[in-house]
C-alpha cells in the first residue's frame, strides 16, 4: 500500500486514520516514532536516514536545486530538537536558522557509479538532532549528459509522507504552517507536559493490561532467528548492501496479473524470495513482513506519523527453489491487516506502552535496546508520486529511488538485530524502481552479491531489472 502525502493542499487523509495517541497533528512536541529515531541515533549510534535520489537525462543547473533547497528551509521540514528541562516531559522542535546548502561533486561520475556516489553522500554531512543540519541536498553531473540529485533527511525530522509534502510545497512554492517557536520549552511548560505524559502512561499501562499480550504470529520473523554467538568481526563497521533495480512497468504489471496479485502484493513477493535465494528463511514456511502505512492527515506536521501492519506471506520449494507463487493471499491478508489498523479493531498492548518508554531518560533505555530487533522483512511502497515531485526541477525524472539507511552499525550489531531486507517501491512514467538493502552482513555480505540475488529472482517473475 503507497504512503500517501497529505500535507495542506494536498490529498486528504485515507478514512478512518487517527493521530497517534495524546499527539495532536500540530502539537510541538516530539511524539513517541519521533522518539525512536532520535534515541537510534543519540543512543544505540546508528542515525537512520531517508535518501531520495532522482536520476534525470539532461544536466540540471546548481541554482536550480539551491533555489528549493531555499523555499524548502522556509517550511516546517527546517527543525531542530530542544531537550526538555523537567525529566518526564518530552523534547520539542525550534526552526533551525541556517541551512546547508547544495553540495555538488567536482567530477562527473559514471553511469555505473551513480549507487557509489549516493552511499558517499549518506555521511557526508553528519546530521545533528540539536546543532543542525537535518537534511541536505547533493547532486553531481554523470559523464553521460545527466544529473542526479539525493535529497537526505534525518528519519528524526521525517518520514516520507512530511519528507515528500514538504518538498511538493516548496515546488508549488506553498507557504505550510509553522510550528511555534516558542509555545513550549520552558520549565513551566515541560513540567505541565510531563504530568500529561505521566497520565498517559497510567492510561496506557491499564489499556495494555485490558487489551492482553499480542499472540506471537505462526511466521518467520526476526524474534524467532537465533541470536548468533560473538564472532572476532563484531566491531567492524559494515556498509549494508543495497542495490536500485529499475524495471519496465508493463513488465511488473504483467507478473503481478499472472500471479492474481497487485504491484504492491509482487514487491511484497520478491522481497520474501530475496530471503529465500539468501538462505535467511526456508522455503515452506510463512515469512513475517512489515508493511508500513500513512497516518498523515491534512495539515499534520508530525515529523512522523507513519504505523503498519505484518503479514504471513506463504512460501513454498518448487523445483528445488524458494517461491513465492500466489500473490492472491498477500492481497487479501494486506487488506485485512489494514482495515483493523484504521478500524482500531486490531488490538495492539504495545502502542499503550508508547507513553511510558518515551519518560524512560536515555541512562535506563540503553541498556534496554541493546536487543531491539529491526523486521526480518519490509516492504514500503510509494506508488507513482505527484508530478511535482518527479519533476522538481522542470524536467521530468527518468527513475526516483527511494531508501531508508542505517549508519555506522557494525556487524555484531547487524547480527544481533537479526533483520533480514528492507525494500522501496516507486514508478515514474514507464519505469518501476526497487531500492532493496539486506540487513544480514553473513548471508549477504556485499552489495555484489545482493545484485545477484535479485537478478535471479527477478528472472524468475519473467522480469530484466536495470541495476543503478
Amino acid at each position: 500500500m503507497p504512503e500517501p502525502v497529505i500535507l495542506p493542499s494536498l490529498p486528504p487523509a485515507s478514512r478512518g486514520a487517527r493521530p497517534a495517541p495524546f499527539a495532536p497533528e500540530r502539537t510541538n512536541r516530539l511524539t513517541y516514532d519521533d522518539e525512536v529515531f532520535l534515541r537510534s541515533a543519540t543512543v544505540i549510534g546508528i542515525p537512520v536516514v531517508n535518501q531520495t535520489a532522482w536520476r534525470f537525462p539532461t544536466e540540471i543547473p546548481v541554482e536550480a536545486v539551491q533555489e528549493l533547497v531555499d523555499e524548502l528551509a522556509r517550511g516546517p521540514l527546517n527543525r531542530l530538537v530542544v531537550r526538555p528541562k523537567v525529566l518526564g516531559a518530552r523534547s520539542h522542535w525550534v526552526p533551525a536558522t541556517r541551512t546547508e546548502p547544495v553540495r555538488l561533486h567536482p567530477d562527473r561520475i559514471e553511469p555505473g557509479q551513480l549507487m557509489a556516489w549516493l552511499d558517499g553522500t549518506a555521511d557526508e554531512v553528519p546530521f545533528d538532532p540539536v546543532e543542525g543540519p537535518l537534511w541536505a541536498f547533493f547532486m553531481a553531473h554523470s559523464t553521460d549528459g545527466g544529473t542526479i540529485v539525493a535529497y537526505n533527511a534525518s528519519h528524526i525530522v521525517c518520514d516520507g509522507g512530511m519528507k515528500l509534502g514538504a518538498l511538493i510545497a516548496a515546488v508549488r512554492r506553498q507557504r505550510l504552517p509553522q510550528l511555534p517557536a516558542a509555545s513550549a520549552g520552558s520549565r513551566r511548560d515541560d513540567w505541565r507536559d510531563a504530568r500529561t505524559m505521566a497520565r498517559a502512561a497510567v492510561r496506557g499501562l491499564r489499556a495494555a493490561r485490558k487489551a492482553g499480550k499480542l499472540p506471537a504470529p505462526e511466521a518467520q520473523s526476526s524474534e524467532k532467528r537465533p541470536v548468533p554467538p560473538p564472532q572476532p568481526d563484531d566491531d567492524v563497521i559494515h556498509e549494508a548492501a543495497c542495490v536500485g533495480a529499475d524495471c519496465p512497468l508493463g513488465e511488473w504489471d504483467a507478473a503481478a496479473e499472472r500471479a492474481g496479485g497487485t504491484s504492491n502484493a509482487l514487491q511484497i513477493a520478491i522481497s520474501v524470495e530475496v530471503l529465500l535465494e539468501a538462505g535467511i528463511v526456508r522455503p515452506g514456511e510463512p515469512v513475517k513482513m512489515s508493511l508500513p502505512v500513512s497516518l498523515r492527515g491534512e495539515g499534520d506536521l508530525r515529523a512522523n506519523a507513519t504505523s503498519g501492519v505484518s503479514i504471513a506471506v506463504e512460501t513454498e520449494l518448487r523445483d528445488g527453489v524458494g517461491r513465492v507463487t500466489d500473490l492472491a493471499h498477500i492481497r487479501e491478508r494486506s487488506k485485512q491487516e489494514f482495515s483493523a489498523l484504521f478500524k482500531g479493531t486490531r488490538p495492539d498492548a504495545l502502542a499503550h506502552l508508547a507513553p511510558l518508554a518515551q519518560m524512560i531518560p536515555d541512562r535506563i533505555a540503553r541498556p534496554l535496546l541493546k536487543d531491539v530487533v529491526t523486521p526480518l522483512g519490509l516492504a514500503s511502497n510509494l506508488g507513482r508520486p505527484d508530478p511535482d515531485f518527479i519533476a522538481p526541477f522542470g524536467v521530468a525524472a527518468d527513475s526516483i529511488l527511494i531508501r531508508g539507511l542505517a549508519l555506522g552499525a557494525t556487524r555484531g550489531e547487524l547480527r544481533r538485530m537479526r533483520g533480514g531486507v528492507a525494500s522501496w517501491w516507486s514508478e515514474v512514467g514507464d519505469t518501476c524502481s526497487l531500492a532493496i538493502r539486506a540487513l544480514d552482513p553473513d548471508a549477504v555480505p556485499d552489495s555484489e552479491r545482493l545484485e545477484e540475488i535479485v537478478t535471479n529472482v527477478y528472472g524468475r517473475w519473467g522480469l530484466t531489472p536495470g541495476f543503478w
